[in-house]
């Protein structure tokens, strides 16, 4: 099959069916997660106004009234700038949620393809496929955490050492720094324990993250390749489509800069209109330059339990 999952590939073969799998199937993937894409691009749109437009206006105003003015914070400014942290902080979880949901919707028909090597166009354009929408969200929510714990020892540990030793500053910023790096590095086969999961319902994530952590080491070469390879392609577009939003994101916080000198805001009536409608136009166009990744990491799938049942047999 010219688009067969389970084969041994090459870090380039598995970038080359990845993007050969997403483009031959476009139309159907489309169809797939429109509905989906439609609400993370809200969600999308709102975290963006909260982030590029209420909150750098609201930072303006208490640095006016504490730096400029030298007045004493308003309760109301305060009351506000609390709300809207929480309802940033709300709406990042909400942001992981809907993008694993999403993602869903594209894994189900991996899924597919995986059992039967060949993908069905969905019936309707108006009903969303639930099939491993609960999985997937877990296995999002595990990944995190699994990787959340060492983080979180990490920064203990440091602050602790910051608390006994005030003076060696420096020498923990560069700790910080190798520990966060050495973090990531290793989190590198959570890609294959992730999707190991989702395609395989048999399984709970904690029986095998051990054993499939580790298989996922052997081949962390390939791993880490394959998806700094697309994740490179994949932000270079993404750089271009959201450019957009970058100027107007930009526009807000020049124009908030000016309000602390004393100039007027100078922004348009319409702008946060306009505002609300490229971020979400841009949230939608996301999803579909994100789902190169998920195709690169299910040819990754395929590709290491390939070469691991290979591997058993010749050992027997």
């Amino acid at each position: 099959m010219e688009y067969a999952l389970f084969k041994n590939r090459s870090y380039r073969g598995i970038i080359s069916k990845g993007f050969g799998l997403y483009f031959s199937h476009f139309r159907l993937f489309f169809k797939a997660s429109w509905l989906m894409a439609i609400i993370y691009a809200f969600v999308f749109a709102a975290l963006e106004m909260l982030l590029s437009v209420k909150l750098p206006a609201l930072s303006a105003t208490i640095m006016k009234q504490e730096i400029v003015l030298k007045m004493e914070l308003s309760q109301d400014v305060a009351q506000q700038y609390l709300i809207t942290i929480g309802s940033v902080c709300l709406l990042i979880i909400l942001y992981v949620v809907v993008k694993a949901l999403t993602s869903a919707t594209i894994l189900n028909k991996l899924k597919e393809h995986q059992d039967s090597a060949k993908m069905t166009m969905p019936t309707h354009w108006f009903r969303i496929c639930r099939k491993l929408m609960g999985r997937t969200l877990k296995g999002t929510v595990f990944t995190i955490v699994v990787v959340l714990i060492p983080l979180v020892l990490i920064v203990a540990l440091l602050l602790a050492i910051h608390y006994m030793m005030p003076a060696a500053t420096m020498a923990l910023h560069i700790t910080t720094g190798v520990c966060c790096i050495a973090l990531g590095l290793m989190s590198v086969p959570l890609v294959y324990v992730f999707m190991k999961y989702v395609m395989r319902p048999d399984k709970s994530y904690f029986s095998m993250l051990g054993s499939a952590y580790a298989t996922g080491l052997r081949h962390w070469g390939q791993i880490f390749s394959s998806c700094l390879i697309v994740t490179i392609i994949v932000c270079t577009l993404a750089a271009v489509f959201c450019l957009p939003t970058i100027i107007l994101a930009q526009a807000h916080w020049i124009s908030q800069e000016g309000f602390l000198n004393g100039d007027p805001l100078g922004m348009p009536g319409y702008i946060n209109i306009l505002s609300a409608c490229t971020f979400f136009v841009t949230g939608f166009l996301l999803v579909y330059l994100y789902i190169p990744i998920l195709m690169t990491c299910y040819y990754l799938y395929g590709s290491i339990e390939t070469y691991e049942q290979e591997k058993n047999k010749l050992d027997v």
